[in-house]
């Protein structure tokens, strides 16, 4: 008796617990508190509201495919589906194949150029460039006035002495003055009191600004607003991807028409 007894409560201790991690069901179906919490994001911060999103999802979703399972035929449109997916599974990697074996990357500069003169117009800047230099150092620093002269040359060792003291001293640097930037990357490392305007218009190439704690020598070499024509040297990329893709359909385009030859040829293929 005390065996049946003890037996007895085992179940309904395995029971009970077992319920106690159910968070909803619908129709024959269960929603487990462990399968949710491995569905947590690592960032996530309101674990309760995240489980109750997921809960009202989930419950959706059931009420949902219950409702199709009733009025669509399953096996007829499960069948067809798997069938359209695996097919274009199978030519989408056979199509990866050819390209991967015959597909020539080659494209030359003069390619990329004609492109970006005959199609100008759309290339505008959704922000604003620059190029120049930018040195943030705590006003205590060593050797300041050596600073000032070698941020202002164009001397290549003395370019060289300007990023050995920036690796040593400065918060933040940038001197490569030849190629253009974005002008967010460094607005937001100016004090705020700075705008693009005031910077790119003043007559004065070289500044230094400062605040309570920091010198900002800046150099503007060449700036562009947002909506005037993006350079050629920002879209060179952006172009040779592009005309990468463009081939690769058009290759692939050719490739299928051929097939499709062939096999009228050989009688495989026969329109009615």
């Amino acid at each position: 008796m005390r065996y049946i007894i003890f037996a007895s409560l085992i179940i309904f201790s395995c029971k009970n617990s077992v319920d106690k991690n159910i968070l909803a069901s619908a129709f024959d179906k269960n929603l487990y508190y462990d399968d949710v919490v491995l569905e947590l994001p690592s960032n996530n911060i309101d674990t309760s509201l995240f489980i109750e999103k997921y809960i009202e999802e989930w419950v959706s979703d059931q009420v949902m495919l219950k409702q199709a399972l009733i009025n669509i035929d399953e096996d007829d449109y499960i069948d067809a589906s798997v069938e359209k997916f695996k097919n274009s599974l199978l030519i989408f990697e056979y199509q990866k194949e050819l390209i991967n074996q015959n597909f020539d990357t080659t494209i030359s500069y003069v390619e990329i150029l004609d492109y970006y003169n005959n199609n100008i117009d759309k290339f505008k800047l959704d922000q604003d460039i620059f190029k120049g230099r930018l040195v943030i150092i705590d006003k205590n620093a060593p050797n300041l006035k050596s600073l000032y002269n070698n941020f202002k040359s164009n001397d290549d060792d003395e370019i060289d002495d300007l990023i050995s003291y920036c690796m040593l001293y400065a918060l933040e640097y940038y001197v490569n003055d030849s190629s253009w930037n974005y002008f967010s990357s460094i607005k937001r490392k100016l004090p705020k009191n700075i705008s693009e305007t005031k910077i790119f218009y003043s007559k004065r190439k070289y500044d230094i600004v400062e605040d309570d704690n920091f010198l900002y020598l800046l150099f503007i070499k060449d700036f562009k607003f947002k909506g005037s024509i993006s350079p050629f040297s920002v879209e060179k990329d952006k172009i040779k991807s592009l005309i990468q893709n463009e081939n690769k359909i058009s290759y692939i385009k050719m490739l299928e028409k051929n097939i499709v030859n062939d096999a009228k040829l050989s009688n495989d293929i026969k329109i009615y």
